[in-house]
């Protein structure tokens, strides 16, 4: 939403996908489970970001994977899967703050 009300208004934004680390506090070195994310980031003159879902800039608990124009140029997770319907799949990303 917030990138295609960035972009009715002549202003040039782009999806951001990525990881959030969900303890702002955290010890360094402390692994914890990364949250699934995206963003929006918009062009003044430099590219800057801002998390609308969590109402902050975009700062060291943010990991980006990828910027595109939407959701479909930058999954978090994209493949081809072959096998039965019964199989499935799960993600686990583990984020540890280093500074």
């Amino acid at each position: 939403v917030s990138v295609g009300l960035l972009r009715s208004l002549g202003i040039p934004a782009r999806y951001v996908s990525g990881y959030l680390h969900p303890k702002p506090g955290a010890p360094i070195g402390e692994a914890v489970k990364g949250e699934s994310h995206a963003w929006v980031e918009w062009w003044d003159g430099s590219w800057t970001g801002y998390d609308p879902t969590n109402v902050v800039e975009i700062g060291t608990r943010h990991v980006t994977l990828g910027r595109g124009r939407d959701y479909k140029d930058v999954p978090p997770l994209k493949g081809i899967f072959s096998g039965p319907r019964s199989e499935g799949h799960s993600v686990v990303v583990e984020v540890t703050r280093l500074a």
